[in-house]
């Protein structure tokens, strides 16, 4: 049995062992203690550099008067005997389409009455952006706007995806849009390291905090980071929904017509902000000009041996006349013919399904190389009840049948001209969105348009005028090209200008 001796009956040599012990084990927790002490302020110093980062990733350090510098100033340098043209594409989904941009619309024409607005409105309710992004470039390739505005609910991922698409394809400026109030949004949320225990408004977690809701973090946290990161105007439509509820004593359900969608007066209150908005970055435009898009005169165009030949870089090149040409003009692109050029054929939106309007039968048809312009018919036929499953063919004006398919498989066509994945039917959801089965034989339909030849888009300048465009190239590479043009009906006289657009981004 051993005896337990107390450290006052200790001889001296074991009080200085047991004190060396003593010692180690205090050094051992002392280490311990500086390294946790240690780690945890470093952690707490990575989080604080990362709470600033991502601060900075919203701050918009580039006014959005840059960011839109292009329509500004055909705005602002529009006069009764220089009219331009601005054509303004307004996409996204339900809010976008509810109709709000009809007034908006409506107010440009009124207050800036020497610019032709040329506006389109292709957004799809329902379509939210995990959606959308299947039919954004067919969208935007067939319009080739100027200035993109833009709004879409869903995730986030898909979202820059679709502002990837936008920047990569075409020139166009855009303003992106946040959110209105569903109900009263929160307020935002200093999301990152908080070292206080009290829990800010808006926001949930604690230490590491971050926005309560979604369509807060969306419209406060994540819009304003593309923006900043893709070069974007951006209108703050939540901040003002909120603060006009908030300082009007407004309840929100009286501006909307169901959970989300607003009403007359909830439209209208969009559209106000929105011309405030757009208002004052016209106003404040001060002379710049943007880079993504080149105007040069035909006279600049250097002539060798009865061929006009220049360089651009870009993806799209068109000529602009103030009259109708002879011909179109015969031209090739780094040594290539436009007929054999993929971007030249352009695929349309397929008919939309019978039950929800809005909708097209399939979201993306993917042309893969097709240079025959003609209709597409697709024959729907054994339609499941559910409607899940259903068999099709497919048929060209011109080419003929074309190959069968089935709903549950992804589907090429025989020649391979074109392919349709099996996600991208509509007929499914557009049962489950209204409960009203499809009945067969259904049809659905789209074209393939050969742009680069045929007739020219002729603008009205609204003063008895006309713009003619021709497309000579559109869906290049974006980069540098060389122009070779054989033949300019009626002369440079009647060219009013070449014009090469570029987009900032270089990838799809």
């Amino acid at each position: 049995m051993k005896t337990l001796t107390l450290p006052s009956e200790q001889t001296p040599i074991q009080k200085r062992a047991y004190s060396v012990r003593s010692g180690a084990r205090r050094s051992k927790l002392f280490r311990v203690g500086t390294w946790l002490a240690a780690t945890g302020l470093l952690v707490i110093a990575v989080a604080a550099m990362v709470t600033q980062a991502k601060r900075r990733m919203e701050i918009q350090t580039v006014s959005d008067e840059q960011k839109i510098a292009r329509s500004l100033e055909i705005i602002r340098t529009s006069t009764p005997t220089d009219r331009k043209v601005l054509r303004v594409l307004f996409y996204g989904q339900s809010i976008t389409r509810s109709g709000w941009h009809k007034s908006v619309v409506e107010h440009w024409r009124q207050n800036y009455p020497y610019t032709d607005f040329e506006v389109q409105n292709r957004a799809l309710g329902g379509f939210a952006s995990q959606a959308l992004v299947r039919a954004t470039e067919q969208d935007i390739q067939a319009f080739y706007p100027d200035l993109v505005i833009f709004h879409v609910y869903g995730d986030h991922r898909a979202y820059e995806r679709i502002i990837r698409l936008i920047r990569s394809l075409t020139a166009a400026d855009v303003i992106v849009q946040t959110d209105h109030g569903e109900a009263l949004p929160d307020p935002p949320c200093a999301e990152g390291l908080q070292m206080t225990l009290r829990r800010q408004p808006g926001c949930s977690g604690v230490g590491w905090v971050h926005q309560r809701l979604w369509n807060d973090e969306m419209s406060y946290h994540k819009i304003p980071a593309f923006a900043n990161k893709y070069g974007l105007a951006f209108e703050p439509q939540r901040d003002w929904w909120r603060d006009y509820l908030v300082s009007k004593h407004v309840e929100p359900r009286s501006l909307l017509e169901d959970d989300v969608h607003p009403n007359v007066a909830g439209k209208e209150l969009i559209a106000q902000f929105f011309n405030r908005y757009f208002d004052n970055l016209i106003e404040h435009w001060n002379g710049e000009t943007g880079n993504n898009v080149v105007s040069f005169p035909a006279n600049s165009i250097e002539n060798a041996g009865g061929q006009n030949t220049f360089q651009f870089d870009g993806n799209r090149l068109e000529l602009l006349s103030n009259k109708t040409l002879a011909s179109w003009p015969a031209a090739t692109v780094d040594g290539v013919s436009p007929k054999d050029i993929d971007g030249c054929y352009q695929v349309t939106r397929a008919s939309s399904i019978r039950t929800v309007p809005d909708w097209p039968a399939v979201r993306r048809i993917t042309v893969r190389r097709d240079h025959t312009p003609q209709d597409w018919t697709a024959t729907l036929v054994n339609l499941s009840p559910d409607q899940k499953a259903f068999d099709f063919t497919v048929k060209g004006s011109v080419t003929g049948a074309d190959g069968y398919g089935s709903s549950g498989s992804n589907f090429v066509s025989n020649s391979g001209r074109f392919s349709i994945e099996a996600d991208d039917w509509m007929v499914e959801r557009a049962f489950q969105e209204k409960h009203i089965p499809l009945q067969a034989p259904l049809e659905a339909h789209w074209s393939l348009n050969y742009v680069c030849g045929g007739e020219p888009e002729i603008i009205g300048l609204g003063d008895g005028s006309m713009q003619y465009r021709y497309v000579i190239a559109t869906g290049l590479p974006n980069g540098k090209h060389t122009v070779k043009l054989s033949s300019l009906p009626g002369g440079r006289a009647d060219v009013t200008e070449f014009r090469a657009y570029r987009p900032p981004l270089h990838e799809k």
